[in-house]
């Protein structure tokens, strides 16, 4: 009877030991998840920002090709598939000159950002408002 109440014991022993090891992987796993998608949706969050207000539609200079640089390398590492693809799209464009359009990559990153942080969708392409910094230099 003795022997019975022993093996009790270290059966149960063994099942919440396993459990707990078991319980700590799956934990691992949802924190390594969690933390690479935060990472990811940050990079592409600001990835989306550069090239909504510092890029398109500003006059090309220094900063600007330096923003466009890492905003590319940062799309390239973090962003979809397709994403990649406009980026390369875009570069291409870029160096055949003139001008570029983003648009397409504009609203495929806010789509994607928008599903990740669970907003609801938006129609369409994004709406630019831009100011002439050239009429408060006078100010």
């Amino acid at each position: 009877m003795l022997n019975l109440e022993i093996w009790k014991i270290i059966v149960t022993a063994i099942i919440a030991v396993l459990s707990w090891i078991v319980a700590h992987r799956f934990n691992t796993v949802r924190d390594r998840g969690l933390k690479r998608r935060e990472l990811i949706t940050s990079h592409l969050i600001n990835a989306y920002r550069i090239l909504a207000n510092d890029i398109t539609r500003r006059q090309a200079s220094l900063d600007r090709d330096l923003k466009l640089e890492t905003f590319i390398s940062e799309l390239q590492l973090f962003g979809s598939a397709k994403q990649i693809h406009l980026t390369k799209k875009l570069t291409d464009d870029i160096v055949k000159g003139g001008d570029f359009y983003v648009d397409d990559l504009l609203n495929d990153l806010r789509d994607s950002l928008r599903k990740e942080l669970n907003l609801s969708s938006v129609e369409g392409n994004v709406r630019w408002l831009r100011f002439d910094k050239t009429k408060f230099d006078k100010i």
